[in-house]
């Protein structure tokens, strides 16, 4: 007959054996290698924070299990973020556009505790904000040409102002891991503005261009005619002068002739032993007709037939 006591003890023991296998596994709570945990209670929901799980298997006894957090990277996308861009010309405002910014960032696991208390579930939606606000706000000091010419520059300012912005109380316990500035869009109604400005510019540039052609057609015929009057000057001055010197020359050649002409008769006279006055006076006479290119003159002689003899008064 089996002994009562012995039963009494295998029925224990199989209770008790089969309460390990139900109380242990459901005692034992699991993190991923993607994930961190803190600890749980399933009955009250308080959470322990003093300590972080990260992957593993862990006995955390009965009624407690993990509040998990991601611990591998977190994607995020702002998609159409308008901002403006620096004023150009001492404006205040420059071009409103929207960006699109994607980036990544990773949850210090150390202070996953101090996150819960202070963001619990919405630091997403606090980091993600943060992100705006420190994008926008830098946004305002970076020219619309630069998105284009210093790309890389701008993504590096982007980036340490959201690091800084995510370190303002209450810290978001996290860390910036990659950024990136997307698309550049300016919304039709800024594209149009935008335009005009410019066709406005290029038209105010093409007229103060012609102005200044313009001007500088003015001033090149004033220069022209500078140079046209101061060539007719020269010109004239040079007829002058060589009227004169012509006229001078002419002037002395006569006197040197009529000198010459004075000298020549008078030695002539004295030659021809002329020395009566009216005799003189002929010669001069028959000299200045015989000068004359309109005058001919035929030497002829008299002769007895050739005179008309009249009868003289008694």
């Amino acid at each position: 007959m089996v002994n009562p006591m012995y039963t009494a003890v295998a029925a224990i023991a199989g209770i008790g054996l089969l309460l390990v296998v139900i109380l242990v596994p459901i005692s034992i709570s699991y993190v991923e290698y993607y994930e961190y945990g803190l600890k749980r209670s399933s009955i009250t929901g308080a959470i322990d924070t003093s300590r972080v799980y990260s992957g593993g298997r862990y006995f955390l006894g009965l009624g407690k299990n993990f509040l998990k957090y991601q611990a591998d990277a977190h994607y995020v996308t702002l998609n159409g973020l308008s901002v403006f861009s620096a004023g150009g010309n001492n404006e205040s405002v420059g071009l409103a556009f929207v960006l699109d910014v994607d980036f990544t960032y990773l949850l210090k696991e150390a202070e996953v505790g101090k996150l819960h208390e202070e963001l619990a579930s919405g630091y997403k939606s606090v980091i993600a904000n943060r992100a705006k606000d420190a994008i926008k706000n830098t946004a305002g000091s970076v020219t619309f040409e630069e998105y284009f010419t210093e790309r890389q520059g701008i993504e590096k300012r982007f980036a340490d102002a959201v690091r800084k912005r995510w370190e303002d109380v209450p810290s978001t316990h996290c860390t910036l891991d990659q950024f990136h500035i997307g698309r550049i869009r300016i919304p039709e109604s800024v594209a149009e503005r935008q335009l005009e400005s410019r066709l406005q510019n290029e038209r105010n540039d093409m007229e103060s261009s012609l102005q200044k052609a313009q001007l500088e057609r003015e001033n090149t015929a004033v220069e022209v005619n500078y140079i046209y009057l101061e060539q007719t000057e020269v010109l004239r001055t040079a007829e002058a002068k060589a009227n004169f010197v012509r006229a001078k020359a002419v002037a002395e050649a006569r006197q040197i002739l009529a000198e010459a002409q004075i000298n020549g008769t008078k030695m002539l006279f004295e030659a021809a032993d002329i020395v009566n006055q009216s005799d003189m006076m002929s010669f001069t006479y028959i000299r200045t007709l015989g000068n004359r290119d309109d005058v001919d003159i035929d030497v002829s002689y008299l002769a007895p037939d050739t005179v008309l003899r009249t009868k003289g008064a008694n």
